[in-house]
């Protein structure tokens, strides 16, 4: 009976860290982590996406109205120097997923192990996912472009 008593104290522990966590360890199917869960399976997947070069199924995860002006193999080009078809995504970890106070904004920090296929070289790459929704029964929508362009400056500022 006492064994019985400790094992779902420890199962019961185990999940609120699942819960507490935002879906960071494994839940086994169960829909916990709340929305950083949601965030960190949609980082996930656009990671998948991009390790298998499947470019438009990684763009889809964008508003509708940005899904065609999105150029991820550019994008990835200009983070790694290269071409995308020479780089090998070995691995990558979802860091952490945060929100913000109005649980409208999200981020995803990636870190990603690549070799570069033309001269053998392996590096890791951290990087920012940007999601953001217009109210909380939206879905969420990723904000790669912005993040990993390179913006010029508004009018009159300095650079």
């Amino acid at each position: 009976m006492r064994f019985i008593l400790i094992f779902f104290v420890l199962l019961a522990l185990y999940f609120g860290a699942v819960h507490i966590s935002g879906g960071a360890f494994y839940a086994f199917g169960l829909p916990l982590g709340g929305e950083r869960a949601d965030l960190r399976k949609i980082a996930h997947n656009f990671m998948e996406d991009i390790q298998f070069k499947d470019f438009k199924k990684a763009a889809s995860y964008h508003a509708p109205e940005a899904i065609k002006t999105v150029d991820i193999p550019f994008l990835l080009q200009r983070l790694f120097l290269q071409k995308p078809e020479s780089l090998d995504i070995m691995s990558y970890e979802i860091v952490f997923c945060k929100l913000d106070t109005s649980k409208l904004r999200g981020r995803a920090k990636v870190r990603m192990k690549a070799k570069n296929l033309i001269n053998k070289e392996i590096r890791s790459q951290d990087f920012l996912l940007f999601f953001y929704r217009k109210n909380k029964q939206s879905p969420w929508y990723m904000a790669l472009e912005s993040s990993l362009r390179k913006t010029e400056a508004a009018e009159g500022k300095k650079h």
